[in-house]
């Protein structure tokens, strides 16, 4: 019987919880399905066009893709920069104009893959995006794990229904990262096509190219490099060159994190959090600076290492929210890949001191993080992902033969 369910659920069933262990993760599991089925039911019960009772559109922040993508078709992609145009389209469009969000801040690459948004009426679009995004991260924790228990309760990640409530983009950005990074050993070169894609969220790379290149990756790096250019000079054609004078002018020139951007508590940046903690704003960009530096160090040792995926893979995604500045909880969803990782390695292995406890904590800290923050000011989402990396680290210890160098793999 044992042997059976091994086979069909193969990390699941290795794991071997204790029975109250096992209540544990049940529960953890039955409350973020009803989180799930209560944040859909509450953004999608409208009372007046697409505002829903909470007085917010349906899929929020799916506004903002909706309307770059009016603008993009209409052939006025230089306003998605004037944040005025975009809000005022929002309010227009939606009928819930939206004052606390800067506008769109995405480069104009981005609006290459949005600009077919708005060819769907607005709900359906926004089911269609919903579908896909949860899809494609499925489909890259089914090619990872083939386990058919792991797979729906990974999408049932709090941070996975972050994105499904509001819109957003994290889906789509987790698979593309974190379907590279499963693909980097054995199919390099599709591997640097999906990171070259995520490029889209450039924030999402700030640690995934160091590596690559500590690793010497290198058809990965030239598909990666390859792929951003094709997607910048596609954007150029589409759109002119005004779009790109409006993003370094607008975003890269204009946009401030701590006061342009709303709510902080929901941004799970070492920047953030030595901000809230009452951190001026230069200490907080050096202490941001200064983890950032550490991560790198030690995320980069793992790829110099080329040690197994499961160990530098998991390592890098825990690490990827510390070296950047600019994140919100939704984007914590590429977790779902490391916490898949996570679990894989304590089947094989067996569990660390601790681990059990560490992936309940990983697991609520998207919505208690942010919860914790707006109630005492107290960001810990870094302290835990810090915990993570530090448990991947320590585990990697017992890991001491690396893999070949690129080009060498049969």
């Amino acid at each position: 019987m044992r042997d059976e369910l091994e086979a069909r659920f193969p990390v699941v069933a290795g794991l071997r919880l204790s029975t109250a262990e096992l209540v544990v993760a049940i529960t953890l599991l039955s409350l973020s399905a009803y989180f799930l089925l209560a944040g859909l039911a509450d953004s999608w019960a409208t009372g007046s066009g697409l505002m829903n009772e909470s007085g917010l559109a349906v899929g929020r922040d799916f506004t903002r893709f909706w309307s770059a993508s009016v603008l993009a078709r209409e052939g006025n992609a230089g306003s998605v920069y004037d944040f005025q145009v975009i809000r005022d389209l929002q309010g227009l469009l939606t009928g819930v104009p939206d004052p606390a969000y800067p506008g769109w801040l995405y480069p104009p690459t981005a609006l290459l893959l949005v600009a077919p948004v708005s060819l769907l009426p607005y709900k359906g679009a926004l089911i269609v995006w919903s579908v896909a995004g949860a899809g494609a991260l499925g489909l890259v924790l089914w090619k990872l794990s083939r386990d058919p228990a792991l797979v729906p309760a990974l999408l049932l990640f709090p941070a996975v229904t972050l994105c499904l409530i509001n819109g957003q983009s994290g889906l789509f950005l987790a698979a593309l990262v974190g379907g590279g990074l499963v693909l980097v050993d054995r199919r390099p070169w599709v591997a640097g096509v999906l990171l070259g894609i995520a490029t889209v969220k450039p924030q999402m790379l700030l640690l995934v190219v160091p590596c690559l290149l500590l690793g010497r990756h290198w058809k990965t790096i030239l598909a990666l490099v390859v792929t951003f250019d094709a997607l910048v000079a596609l954007s150029l054609l589409a759109f002119g060159t005004e779009v790109w004078n409006g993003f370094f002018g607008q975003v890269l020139g204009g946009v401030d994190i701590l006061e342009n951007v709303r709510p902080l508590e929901r941004m799970p940046s070492v920047l953030v959090a030595a901000s809230l903690a009452g951190l001026g704003r230069g200490a907080a960009m050096a202490a941001q600076i200064l983890v950032g530096i550490l991560v790198l160090v030690a995320v980069g040792w793992t790829w110099v290492r080329r040690l197994p995926m499961p160990v530098r893979g998991s390592a890098l995604l825990f690490g990827l929210p510390l070296v950047t500045p600019y994140s919100f909880d939704y984007d914590l969803a590429v977790l779902t890949v490391a916490i898949a990782w996570l679990l894989m390695e304590a089947g094989r292995r067996g569990w660390l001191r601790g681990e059990k406890a560490l992936i309940a904590i990983l697991w609520i800290a998207p919505i208690a993080g942010w919860l914790l923050a707006a109630g005492t000011g107290l960001l810990l989402t870094p302290v835990v992902l810090a915990a993570a990396l530090a448990t991947v680290l320590r585990a990697s210890r017992r890991e001491g033969t690396a893999l070949p160098l690129e080009g060498t793999v049969s």
